[in-house]
């Protein structure tokens, strides 16, 4: 099950709230399968290519210790294209993705 759902090769839509409770929603295309036994899923969280700044999946991740890794299928991609651009920490993408906050 887990190999067929990351074939060819998905968008990872990664959620995380950060300790105040401020959610924040990110799509990454460096997602994969790394392992079944254990199963493992990897996806990289990096800094902002504008300042160099972590990104808040990455802080938030760090913080908690706590992620969601959902699937960008075709019909929430213009959803998944407005939570990508690098908006400052605190930002809801879930929001600004549309549709009151929800996506799905």
């Amino acid at each position: 099950l887990l190999i067929g759902s990351v074939v060819p090769r998905p968008i990872a839509f990664v959620s995380t709230c950060n300790r105040k409770g401020e959610v924040n929603l990110a799509p990454f295309s460096y997602f994969n399968v790394v392992c079944t036994d254990p199963p493992t899923l990897l996806f990289c969280p990096n800094v902002r290519g504008s300042d160099g700044v972590k990104k808040d999946t990455l802080v938030n991740i760090e913080e908690t210790g706590e992620f969601v890794i959902n699937i960008v299928t075709e019909a929430i991609a213009p959803q998944m294209n407005q939570t990508a651009a690098e908006y400052p920490p605190g930002v809801n993408e879930f929001e600004k993705a549309g549709n009151g906050g929800k996506l799905f």
